[in-house]
């Protein structure tokens, strides 16, 4: 019997390679640049790397302090950890109002330091713990603690309410947040009209590098047309990036060049923050993940950007450097 076979016209088509074809692709990451410039060039792009961010620590964080103190004290019911580099920041900030080494006229003992982060570590596993993914949750682990709940993917502020309304009655509930960078407004509201008492916590804020001259130039270049493709991990990304602009100029002619050739977003958070500035992404992958992103972004760029060449949008289909 032989081996039925399907008519030419009724192939399954197969997948394109994830292949940028020698295109610069503009990236706004900072922290990460140089581990997104090699997924870049493992699918043939040439990256144009242009940090938009810079994590600015708070001195003397009284916020997170105060946090500490009621925490020990029992005077929150739950605690939602946004970040794995907030979660570490967070303990080193508020450690020391757990530390009997600090607080008196004498110099701390050389244990302090541990001390305080041990004490740390007990008070968080004495309370209801939510982590926003994998990386908060992996800091709690290096502190000994285990007992927490993990927000699905996309984790979104809607995803995270979710979770914390699954928990049980907010009503009356104290919940403390700590923030990754900005203000999370849409999950302290939603939280807030469930009858919960929020607290944010703050643990370092997002600036503009230092040195703006590498994502001036790449704003100018997706201005001329001189790139095709641009990858966006953040809502604070997008809100540098068009700050920037705006200062150069070049608002008008960075979302024409952007609509021009392929915008890719890693997630919901960020694709709202593109929408909000009128910038509509053609390529957000599966899960929000760097690898994802970029995989997903050389899979789709060659037909995004013919489609957008025959319609008459698009820039030249390579510019290699």
């Amino acid at each position: 019997m032989s081996t039925p076979t399907h008519p030419p016209n009724d192939r399954p088509s197969r997948p394109a390679s994830p292949d940028f074809a020698g295109r610069r692709v503009i990236t706004f990451e900072s922290r990460r640049a140089a581990e997104m410039a090699s997924l870049i060039q493992r699918y043939g792009g040439v990256p144009v790397t242009a940090p938009t961010l810079r994590e600015v620590p708070i001195e003397r964080n009284e916020r997170a302090l105060d946090f500490a103190r009621r925490l020990a004290g029992a005077e929150l019911d739950l605690v939602i950890l946004m970040t794995g580099v907030g979660t570490r920041a967070l303990v080193a900030e508020a450690a020391p109002a757990l530390d009997p080494g600090h607080g008196g006229d004498g110099a701390p003992d050389a244990d302090a330091g541990a001390q305080g982060v041990s004490l740390m570590a007990a008070a968080l596993s004495s309370v209801q713990l939510v982590v926003r993914g994998p990386k908060p949750a992996a800091a709690l682990r290096e502190l000994g603690v285990t007992r927490f709940v993990t927000v699905p993917e996309p984790n979104t502020w809607r995803e995270i309410i979710d979770v914390v309304r699954g928990l049980g009655d907010l009503s009356g509930k104290r919940i403390a947040v700590q923030e990754h960078g900005a203000p999370s407004h849409e999950l302290y509201a939603g939280l807030e009209a469930a009858g919960a008492r929020v607290t944010p916590v703050p643990v370092y804020r997002w600036a503009l590098p230092e040195d703006t001259s590498a994502l001036r130039q790449a704003l100018r270049l997706l201005a001329d047309g001189g790139a095709a493709i641009t990858l966006f991990t953040s809502r604070a990304q997008v809100e540098h990036a068009l700050l920037v602009a705006a200062e150069e100029g070049l608002v008008d002619r960075l979302r024409a060049g952007l609509a021009r050739g392929m915008v890719a977003s890693i997630g919901p958070v960020c694709t709202e923050a593109l929408r909000a500035e009128g910038i509509e992404p053609d390529v957000e992958p599966e899960h929000p993940k760097m690898g994802h992103l970029v995989r997903a972004a050389a899979v789709r760029s060659g037909e995004v950007l013919a489609r957008k060449e025959s319609q008459g949008d698009a820039p030249p289909p390579a510019q290699s450097s």
